[in-house]
């Protein structure tokens, strides 16, 4: 059969069981509703789902893989405990990585991306405390960071940051009480100008000024509390 010349057809991803699996048993973890050593019995789930065994295991192969389970074979899987250590590494991860997206991202970045940003960043300024909500659906993250994921179109990049958002997510927002949310706002509003202006440098310097004052404000609350 020829191949026809033109623009390149993206083919609809192909949404599988298992990925809804995934999905509902992340959101309960992240949210606390299945709590750190709680253990999830891959078979008692596969029949109140109405789903095989195979399908089940293969969600909770993935969990583990975004360190939210843990599992020894044939004795026990269950919930990891929220780790600050391991959170921190996440985070000191992320950093470098959303700092190198902004850099190379913000010269990238379309009106639609623009959009988004100025959009989700119309709320900033007034808070004087954090809503979990947003953090825990990823409100929060599609709107400010993603852009510049998006506009780097860097596969592997957004396939990296996918792997820490569990674990990231699960911390701020579970804890986004602790969170200084006036100069988290002022922060993300002095990258988004820089944004605006098209300052890749100022964008990501700023960015990295984010998580180096009122981000590692929050951190040192957290350590208090943990």
């Amino acid at each position: 059969m020829p191949i026809p010349d033109g623009e390149k057809v993206e083919l609809p991803q192909r949404r599988l069981l298992t990925d809804d699996v995934f999905d509902r048993l992340r959101d309960d973890i992240v949210r606390g509703y299945l709590a750190g050593g709680q253990r999830i019995h891959d078979l008692e789930l596969a029949q109140s789902l109405g789903l095989s065994r195979a399908t089940v295991r293969t969600a909770i192969l993935r969990l583990a893989h975004v360190g939210l389970v843990e599992a020894v074979p044939n004795l026990y899987t269950r919930v990891t405990e929220i780790d600050l250590r391991r959170y921190l590494e996440a985070q000191d991860t992320a950093r470098a990585l959303y700092v190198f997206a902004a850099r190379y991202g913000t010269p990238l970045i379309t009106e639609d991306l623009l959009e988004r940003m100025r959009d989700w960043s119309e709320h900033l300024g007034d808070r004087d405390t954090i809503d979990p909500e947003p953090v825990f659906t990823g409100r929060a993250e599609i709107g400010f960071f993603q852009v510049f994921v998006d506009s780097t179109k860097n596969a592997p990049l957004d396939k990296t940051l996918q792997r820490l958002r569990p674990t990231l997510q699960r911390v701020l927002g579970q804890f986004a009480h602790l969170m200084p949310a006036r100069e988290m706002d002022a922060g993300m509003l002095d990258v988004v100008e820089a944004v605006l202006r098209c300052d890749a440098d100022a964008a990501a310097t700023r960015l990295a000024a984010f998580y180096d004052g009122p981000l590692e404000l929050f951190h040192d609350r957290l350590r208090a509390v943990a």
